[in-house]
């Protein structure tokens, strides 16, 4: 039974595998090696995942949701149709389809897998992302941070090289930035810093208001459907962008159409705010790992938010380091993930590699302050401490005959807090004690799998133990096996029409796109298309299919040709 790595992306997500020596990123039921992190119902109430999900985000904005990965270890819950879905039951669903595809591919069983989380995910998060896996029919016993993975593939291609390295992830919505020390095949994380609400859509938003604005509209007269049309054109023009100097953004609104021509200067004007947020990260990293960027040995860029000209040269106006770009930053995840799953499978090209990893949030107990005369943070185990961690504070009576001790543990970085995430609490009894006199210790030992120990030693030398299991931040075993049962009654579409599928949500999409004038000639090719699929033999249907498809290629071809572009055919030479 195979084990692979996963990335399970905002936007996008993919598998990879170490296999003969070599990491393969494995193709999906359409011969991509992305599959969308899209999650809809069909018309037959049939879960839809990847790219036909995503082409009903516009002609069925009420029944797909995407962009879940934000809102991991939380209790948002989305809703397709009539039916409502956490952020952990669309992830499992999205994994479930890497793995049937993997499966496909692979021609055995995957049972187990290593998936790829941003640096910055809190314990909420990453037990989500394992809950989420456990739902798809995965065991996921070890995650990798997003840059530890990039940082792998990259010495994987580059050779483990000594060297201190930074890594900037920057997806589809989150940002993360990580130093990494090599030296001697031992890969050590030296500090992480990040953003879990920025990254790509944050663009497609600055254009999307930037296209309101340049043309009047108003985002609360739309409809879900138009403002769903807008949304996928400012992201296709913000793509667009990567490979050409100009970009006309063309959304036709009842019988109107709306344009707004964008360039890559424009992009920097509108999109000030998120390039600032980019820099916050790589200003905090720096600092917290005592690192000079002169001794930066490589800026490694991955994340399909790198491949922006815009984002590359920002980074290098910042650090005055031109980064390194010849990794494909769609993939690189995948791939480092596929490599750590080799590792954990003891491959021998590995047996001399040792990856580290660190605390990405601080650790502590609340603790009352004589001069405020308020409950402040007493961090204990700093972020960016080397799992695994433990470090011992003493505390004090803060009351004359104070017959408790109470022990309230938190992770985050706000000295206030009830504004960090609470993990548990204890209460010691002790013996009348004095202001001011010793109460006991507090040691807190962390480890890579997201177990907290909490040792308390009391004044009449007692010994109070408390395990913390990250999964007891989420949910229950009981709502876990509800949320399985859930998911199991429902039917995943078949992989053998997808394309089919396909063809027809983005014909669906590219009919709400579409003037009234040119719409009719595409329903009439839709619905031709659908009775050949009802009433066809294989031959007629593989034949429609590829000219419904030469179709669509030739309408969409049409719509978003570039300023001064000439149809094809259209030169006399």
């Amino acid at each position: 039974m195979a084990v692979i790595g996963i990335d399970l992306g905002t936007t996008n997500s993919l598998a990879c595998i170490w296999k003969d020596g070599a990491p393969v990123v494995i193709k999906n039921s359409l011969g991509s090696h992305l599959t969308p992190s899209v999650v809809g119902i069909d018309d037959s109430d049939n879960i839809v995942v990847g790219n036909v999900a995503k082409e009903r985000l516009i002609s069925h904005p009420d029944k797909t949701a995407s962009e879940f990965k934000r809102t991991m270890g939380t209790k948002t819950e989305y809703s397709l149709g009539s039916q409502k879905f956490t952020s952990e039951q669309l992830s499992s669903l999205v994994l479930k389809k890497i793995k049937e595809d993997s499966e496909a591919v692979l021609g055995e069983e995957v049972t187990e897998a290593i998936i790829s989380v941003p640096a910055y995910f809190d314990d909420y998060r990453r037990n989500a992302t394992k809950q989420a896996a456990e739902m798809s029919g995965l065991k996921v016993e070890r995650l990798i941070n997003e840059p530890s993975a990039a940082a792998l593939a990259y010495m994987q291609k580059h050779g483990f090289e000594d060297g201190t390295y930074m890594v900037v992830d920057f997806g589809g919505g989150t940002l993360d930035v990580s130093i990494i020390d090599s030296f001697d095949n031992v890969m050590e994380i030296l500090a992480v810093a990040g953003n879990n609400q920025l990254g790509g859509k944050d663009f497609n938003e600055a254009i999307y208001k930037a296209f309101l604005a340049d043309n009047g509209l108003n985002d609360d007269v739309l409809t879900p459907s138009e403002r769903a049309s807008i949304y996928k054109m400012a992201e296709n023009c913000k793509i667009a962008l990567t490979d050409t100097p100009i970009c006309v953004m063309s959304v036709n609104i009842g019988d109107e159409k709306f344009t707004l021509t964008l360039d890559n200067n424009t992009l920097i004007k509108i999109g000030h705010e998120v390039f600032e947020k980019i820099g916050e990260p790589i200003r905090r990293v720096l600092h917290d790992s005592h690192v000079n960027i002169q001794e930066i040995k490589d800026i490694i860029l991955v994340g399909g938010s790198c491949k922006m000209p815009t984002v590359a040269a920002y980074i290098e106006k910042l650090t005055g380091r031109a980064p390194c770009t010849d990794l494909n930053p769609d993939t690189a995840i995948a791939i480092g993930a596929g490599i750590f799953a080799g590792m954990k499978s003891r491959n021998e090209q590995f047996k001399d590699i040792i990856l580290t990893d660190i605390c990405p949030f601080s650790l502590g107990i609340s603790m009352h302050d004589h001069r405020t005369q308020e409950n402040i943070m007493d961090f204990i185990i700093q972020r960016n401490s080397m799992l695994p961690s433990s470090k011992t504070h003493s505390y004090y009576a803060v009351a004359d005959n104070q017959t408790q001790f109470r022990v309230t543990i938190y992770q985050g970085e706000s000295i206030i807090p009830d504004k960090n995430i609470k993990l548990g609490q204890l209460t010691i009894p002790v013996p009348p004690t004095p202001m001011h006199g010793y109460l006991g210790d507090v040691k807190l030992t962390y480890d890579i799998n997201g177990i907290l120990i909490v040792d308390v030693k009391s004044n009449e030398n007692v010994d109070y133990t408390k395990v913390i299991l990250s999964e007891s931040n989420t949910m229950s075993k009981a709502e876990l096996d509800r949320c399985k049962a859930q998911l199991d009654v429902l039917r995943l579409a078949s992989p053998d029409n997808e394309k089919q599928e396909l063809l027809i949500a983005r014909a669906e999409r590219i009919i709400e796109e579409t003037l009234s004038f040119e719409r009719q000639i595409i329903v009439d090719a839709l619905l031709n298309f659908r009775m050949c699929l009802e009433n066809g033999n294989d031959h007629d249907i593989r034949r429609a299919t590829t000219k419904f498809a030469q179709f669509l290629d030739m309408i969409e071809g049409n719509s978003t040709r570039l300023p001064g572009e000439e149809p094809d055919g259209g030169d006399d030479e």
